[in-house]
């Protein structure tokens, strides 16, 4: 009963001055990642916003564009009916 298995190790008790600084290195490494990561999804972030902004601006163009074809589609079409009617009331009225 007298021997006790340690629950640690005793080489991994202490953190040397050597590793301790291998450590700070790593931390300062992440953190110069974190600000570049950070500032390209702002960069990023803004492109999205003009992109979002020139495909609202183009719907609101088809949306126009779409408006302007009925119009022209209804004056065919009139266009065309009176013509149907003149052709059909010219031919009717020659017999």
């Amino acid at each position: 009963m007298g021997d006790a298995i340690p629950l640690v190790a005793p080489e991994a008790e202490f953190i040397t001055r050597g590793e301790f600084s291998e450590v700070r290195q790593d931390v300062k490494k992440l953190e110069r990642e974190m600000a570049e990561v950070q500032t390209m999804q702002s960069t990023q972030g803004g492109q999205l916003t003009q992109i979002l902004a020139n495909q609202d601006a183009q719907d609101k163009k088809l949306d126009n564009l779409q408006s302007v074809r009925q119009w022209i589609g209804w004056v065919l079409v009139i266009v065309t009916s009176t013509g149907v009617v003149q052709i059909t009331s010219h031919l009717v009225g020659v017999r």
